[in-house]
């Protein structure tokens, strides 16, 4: 895709020197003397991205950066200033500016700064686009997905869905199994039935044989009435017997008993029942490697293998994670004081560039926590778990809480004051004001951090970072 620039400046050396350091890397760049003429080439041409001084006469570069917010024109916004005022840059990223430079600008830092830009802009776009199509084209019953693994695990699911055959599902922990055989029901005839599911991994033999066929009054102790097994229970729907690999050879004998005669007996009872239903099994084992292994039947096995489902980690389809993600977040979004909306590029790297060895169920996990912890309508990456985005110890300037309290004997009070003040003015201004990550951060407790913020007389509102995009 051609990467165009816009470079909007009423002077012409300006225009001519970010000309010449652009086009060395590749970019097709087009100029504008002054903001009027730079809103009529966007609004009939495409660019991924306009660097724009701020004074100019008749619009000035922040006139134009408010248009172009307000009429919704998808490209990303550098401003250009050559006065330096700190105020000016904020105010111009409050209202939606991607970044600032001061001029004269630094070759190597314009570059950097191009690049990032395009690339936030980038996935921006990809996430707007991804919310628009979470209801339509990659949405499968409650699954969504836009990788090509998962699309054929959609198309069987719609081919052998009206089947009674008997399903096997193999993935690992948090891939989304059950999910799966819920779509399976919904789409069989039996969806009028009930869909009833058991984790056979969490019970023992005397348990799950209970679970599964009932038991008669007073079979043993504590059975003071008669209890309606799973599989009576799904009569005429469908049973997913969940973690069937971690079921015992006595169970599994039972087990294949039932799915030969399509009869049970509850425990204590000795009348056959016939029942009608519908067997999906699913496992995070390769069931033929415990077969070879000898801790699984091999007739069991093929009676349940009638047609494999094989569900890739999500390490294996990270091209999903924007979708799922965004997915979570609406699904959420209820819980939270301040309904979310984005996330920012570096929250969204950090989801990207983890392995997920919980796979489905973790990014679920982590989204969730994101949106109770985030402050406003974007995540931040230290919005996410640590264990998704690890802190960086040195992502801080100067001194840490430690070093202030190994050097006290050395310092004054008034010097001691002086340097833990400078330290919570770095902290609340790495997080953005937030207090719970500033305590997590220096090691105290919210508390302690609420009582130094009011002790030097520091604001939080005053350190709350700007929404970009």
């Amino acid at each position: 895709m051609t990467r165009r620039i816009l470079t909007v400046d009423d002077q012409k050396i300006t225009r001519d020197h970010l000309r010449q350091i652009l086009e060395t890397e590749g970019y097709e760049v087009e100029a504008a003397a002054d903001g009027v003429t730079a809103l009529e080439m966007l609004r009939e041409k495409t660019f991924q991205l306009v660097i724009t001084d701020l004074r100019m006469p008749d619009m000035s570069g922040f006139e134009l950066l408010s248009t172009l917010r307000k009429e919704r024109v998808p490209v990303g916004v550098i401003v250009l200033t050559a006065y330096g005022d700190t105020s000016e840059a904020l105010r111009t990223m409050k209202a939606g500016a991607d970044d600032f430079l001061s001029k004269p600008c630094d070759a190597d830092h314009l570059r950097l700064v191009v690049a990032r830009t395009i690339e936030r802009r980038r996935l921006f776009d990809e996430l707007s686009q991804l919310r628009n199509q979470l209801r339509g084209s990659y949405s499968f019953h409650t699954m969504v997905s836009q990788s090509a693994k998962m699309r054929k695990v959609f198309d069987l699911i719609q081919h052998v869905g009206p089947l009674d055959s008997t399903i096997l599902i193999h993935g690992e922990t948090g891939t989304g199994k059950e999910l799966v055989a819920q779509a399976l029901h919904a789409v069989n005839t039996r969806r009028k039935g009930s869909f009833v599911a058991l984790n056979c991994a969490v019970l023992n033999d005397s348990l799950l044989e209970s679970e599964l066929f009932g038991h008669e009054r007073g079979s043993f102790t504590g059975a003071e009435k008669r209890k309606i097994g799973r599989f009576e229970k799904a009569d005429g729907g469908t049973l997913l017997l969940d973690e069937i690999g971690d079921i015992s050879p006595a169970m599994q004998a039972k087990l294949l008993r039932v799915l030969q005669s399509g009869t049970i007996e509850r425990v204590g009872g000795t009348d056959p029942i016939k029942v009608d239903v519908r067997i999906i099994a699913a496992t995070h084992k390769r069931l033929e490697d415990e077969v070879r292994a000898g801790r699984f039947r091999a007739d069991l096995y093929y009676r349940l293998k009638v047609i494999l489902i094989d569900l890739p980690p999500l390490r294996d389809r990270k091209e999903d994670i924007p979708l799922l993600a965004l997915n979570f977040v609406e699904k959420h979004n209820s819980a939270a004081a301040t309904p979310v909306a984005e996330f920012d590029w570096a929250a969204m790297q950090a989801l990207l560039q983890h392995q997920w060895p919980g796979n489905v169920r973790e990014l679920e996990n982590a989204v969730k926590s994101a949106v109770a912890l985030a402050e406003g309508s974007v995540i931040h990456r230290d919005d996410l778990p640590e264990t998704v985005a690890p802190r960086s110890a040195s992502r801080l300037p100067g001194p840490s809480l430690i070093d202030i309290e190994t050097h006290l004997p050395e310092l004054t009070e008034d010097l001691i004051g002086q340097v833990e003040r400078e330290y919570f003015q770095r902290v609340l201004a790495e997080y953005g004001g937030n207090v719970a990550r500033c305590a997590r951060h220096s090691g105290l407790s919210r508390r302690s951090v609420t009582q130094k913020l009011q002790k030097y007389s520091l604001e939080r509102a005053t350190f709350k970072k700007p929404r970009v995009g």
